[in-house]
């Protein structure tokens, strides 16, 4: 993201009506993008899964998550321009020749509830609230979307789109920050990520 202030589309103006459609589809095929992770969604999917310790979570880790490049623009207060930094984070690992989540069984997700945010925020990202064209272009994969553009599903006002997506955002700008401060090393942020994982990954 490269901005607090959350510029939503025309189309959205009036608020949206989309409904999930329990495809699955959506937790197939990351070869179109990834599934971002941060603290709180690892800690949050570890109490469902009754995962303890750090022990646990490493295990965990190793099974589930995978490190990733990501970037933030950012613009110090104090200073008149800005620039993008680049650096590590997580993302779900995937499996199978179809690259499903490993907690999709049967076309239903099996930690629903303790989903991570970027799961439980779809479609509201930034990237599809300001581009109708995104959400147009998702919505060849996602059948929700494609009834969402017929004006079908839960009915979502311009300001519910808008707290997701500031919701997104602040989540980002935390991470980026707590990097920031570690000297971007992704360890020091995550005390559970093992340098083994991290090297493989790279």
């Amino acid at each position: 993201m490269t901005s607090t202030e959350i510029k939503i589309s025309k189309n959205l103006e009036n608020g949206i009506k989309f409904s999930c459609q329990m495809c699955g589809d959506c937790c197939r095929g990351f070869k179109e993008g990834e599934v971002y992770l941060y603290k709180d969604d690892i800690l949050r999917l570890a109490e469902y899964l009754h995962i303890t310790g750090l022990k646990g979570l490493r295990n965990f880790t190793n099974k589930y998550v995978k490190v990733i490049n990501d970037s933030f623009f950012w613009k110090d207060p104090k200073s008149q321009s800005g620039k993008t930094y680049r650096f590590k984070t997580l993302g779900f690992a995937f499996t199978g020749t179809d690259e499903h989540c490993h907690f999709l069984k049967n076309n239903k997700c099996t930690v629903h509830e303790a989903r991570p945010f970027q799961c439980r925020c779809f479609p509201f990202w930034q990237m599809m609230v300001k581009s109708k064209k995104n959400v147009i272009a998702y919505a060849k994969k996602c059948p929700g979307l494609r009834e969402s553009l017929k004006g079908n599903g839960k009915y979502y006002s311009r300001e519910e789109i808008e707290k997701w997506a500031k919701a997104e955002y602040s989540i980002e700008e935390k991470y980026f920050l707590e990097m920031k401060k570690n000297n971007f090393n992704i360890l020091k942020v995550y005390p559970f990520l093992s340098e083994e994982k991290l090297q493989e990954d790279n």
